[in-house]
């Protein structure tokens, strides 16, 4: 699962790279400068690690169709990857130890975050800056080779750099979000290794972590560990989900319902009356864009992913372009929409909590046409096809390499495991990958 996340990253940020905070993020980096310590995908100079991490986490969550980790809420593979593949291009680690330091990350995220995630969330806080600063802090501890006290100092100074406000959700900085955290992690870890210190009980201590970012009860923190190493929520029901849509995971259930309506019954959309969307109150916090303007909008806007899937039958990453979202057949759609609370608030950190979502289509001649869904695709319960998710890095990947680099790059990542430290001096696998 760890290996798939990876995979579904590098794809993505190949394709994230055409985007226009992309760009400025590059200029960004390449105007500060720094040691060249570590690749930014697609480019040959290198830079900074923390400038690497920055740059990729922010490029590989711009289009925003990365994974998702359920329990979480969060998109793990854009804060960990950067960080590990950062500092392990720098350190020469093996395939192994990028897969272990991964793995790592994401179960204390995730770990630390499931007693906390539905206040957290509830708040406004995006879990994948603030649960992901920890996340990436704890996978470059373990690179690093940190002591235990150093590790809690990393964890206490991760605290404190964490940060993300939902509300910047369909702009630019949504994405930064996931590249500070890349970047926090890897600050944190440096710092406690020079001998920086921290609070050692950052997390659960008054005026700590969890007290701060909005959960105001005790928490079980004990329990909260429970089989921590042992049982691994990567591979659980709340585990990793990989996304079939370059959209916001709260509109896959509805986009689902509309393909569904659209294959079943090939519906001519110029016959439609009335369209009601079936939703939760909750949705109303993330899909705030009932009116897009551009493809960063569109992303979270439920009538527009909705009404993009009964116009073209499918959603993808051409669909998210400022044009896509002002078609005039796809606007109009979007204007005979209304919204019917039809679900209960979500339990956050479970498949069901991303919003079941229903379809209710009435024609002009009064028929109608109705389609749910509980569970997305995409969901380790509906999980995407091997054949699918290749394909959906060959569409992301391609938009910049050509077929013969593709092929290279998902081989090697298909076999990190088995992949050795580089010699010094020699180009590594990680290099080879992010810089083909």
């Amino acid at each position: 699962m760890a290996q798939l996340g990876i995979t579904d990253f590098v794809g993505v940020a190949f394709a994230g790279l055409r985007e226009q905070q992309s760009r400025i993020i590059i200029d960004y980096v390449r105007e500060i400068g720094g040691k060249p310590q570590a690749t930014v995908i697609g480019c040959k100079p290198k830079t900074s690690a923390n400038l690497a991490a920055l740059a990729n986490g922010t490029i590989g969550h711009s289009l925003d169709y990365d994974d998702i980790a359920i329990s979480l809420i969060a998109h793990p593979s854009v804060f960990l990857t950067p960080a590990i593949f950062a500092v392990g291009e720098q350190s020469q680690a093996s395939g192994k130890e990028i897969l272990a330091a991964y793995v790592i990350g994401y179960e204390l995220a995730c770990h630390i975050g499931k007693p906390l995630i539905q206040s957290h969330y509830a708040q406004g806080w995006h879990s994948t800056a603030t649960f992901g600063s920890l996340g990436a802090a704890a996978a470059v501890s373990w690179l690093l080779k940190l002591s235990h006290h150093q590790a809690r100092m990393a964890l206490g100074i991760a605290a404190s750099l964490a940060g993300g406000l939902r509300r910047n959700f369909g702009t630019m900085t949504k994405p930064l979000h996931a590249g500070r955290a890349a970047e926090n992690g890897i600050h944190a870890a440096a710092l406690a290794r020079a001998g920086f210190s921290a609070d050692a009980n950052i997390l659960e201590a008054p005026m700590g972590f969890a007290e701060v970012f909005g959960h105001k009860e005790d928490v079980d923190w004990t329990g909260a560990i429970t089989g921590l190493g042992k049982a691994f929520l990567i591979t659980s029901p709340e585990g990793l989900s990989i996304k079939p849509y370059p959209s916001c995971g709260f509109t896959h259930c509805a986009i689902d319902a509309a393909v569904a309506i659209k294959e079943k019954y090939n519906i001519d959309i110029q016959d439609i009356d009335d369209i009601e969307l079936g939703v939760s109150p909750f949705d109303k916090n993330i899909l705030i864009h009932h009116n897009p303007k551009t493809g960063l909008e569109g992303k979270f806007s439920l009538e527009y992913c909705v009404a993009r899937a009964l116009v073209s039958g499918e959603v993808r990453l051409k669909h998210f372009t400022d044009e896509a979202v002002a078609e005039l057949p796809v606007r109009n759609l979007t204007q005979i929409m209304r919204w019917v609370e039809k679900y209960p608030l979500p339990v956050m950190g479970t498949p069901e909590g991303f919003g079941a979502k229903s379809i209710a289509i009435t024609m002009k001649d009064g028929t109608t046409y109705a389609h749910d869904v509980v569970i997305a695709k995409g969901m380790p319960q509906n999980p995407l096809p091997a054949q699918e998710f290749n394909a959906k890095f060959r569409d992301c990947a391609s938009v910049l390499l050509d077929n013969s680099k593709v092929d290279n790059c998902l081989n090697l990542l298909s076999r990190l495991e088995t992949l050795e430290s580089p010699a010094p001096g020699k180009k590594g696998f990680i290099t080879a990958i992010l810089s083909p």
